[in-house]
């Protein structure tokens, strides 16, 4: 059973570039921004670079293929971030709350979500200053979480910590330990 193959979204297109024997696919949004990146292997000398706006453009039925895939692998990953945003969304439904808890702990902390583009998962992202870095490093290093299986004091995988030059603490969390530390967070007095 074959299944029907997506379309662009409106106004957007693939650019087709050749080099040597390898076509780099670019799926750009309706402002030009690039979304998507594939590559199709082995394109014959003389490949012409274009740009489409539906892949049935493309006449080359393998290119074709590769303009498909790349527009489903777009649809895969923006779906699988959904899925990851709705799970934290789920996991803190608090979030705003816990935000300010975070930064009445810590006051003049800053507390941002982000996006790992790689993962496509939530990331939690803790800043502080000054005292208020003292303050967020306590109150992150009091969380269990916190530290490794290694040297006393290194972090868990999925938690980074950065001091910089200026003397700002940064601390990121991957999605799984951020709705860990946020759930710790809201069980703290």
């Amino acid at each position: 059973m074959t299944t029907t193959p997506k379309p662009l979204p409106g106004q957007w297109t693939i650019s087709l570039h050749t080099v040597a024997n390898l076509t780099i696919l670019t799926l750009h949004d309706a402002d030009g921004a690039q979304r998507e990146i594939g590559f199709h292997p082995l394109t014959p000398p003389g490949t012409a670079d274009r740009t489409v706006t539906a892949p049935e453009d493309i006449a080359e039925p393998e290119l074709r293929a590769s303009a498909h895939k790349l527009i489903d692998t777009f649809y895969g990953r923006t779906a699988r971030a959904q899925a990851n945003a709705d799970a934290f969304g789920r996991a803190v439904p608090d979030q705003q709350h816990l935000f300010d808890r975070l930064r009445s702990a810590a006051p003049g902390s800053r507390a941002d979500l982000d996006i790992d583009h790689e993962a496509l998962t939530i990331v939690l992202k803790l800043t502080a200053a000054g005292p208020a870095a003292g303050a967020l490093l306590t109150l992150v290093t009091r969380w269990p979480g916190s530290t490794g299986k290694g040297a006393p004091g290194d972090p868990a995988d999925g938690v980074d910590r950065k001091l910089d030059d200026d003397g700002v603490l940064t601390v990121v969390l991957d999605q799984a330990r951020a709705e860990h530390f946020l759930a710790w967070c809201r069980d703290q007095p």
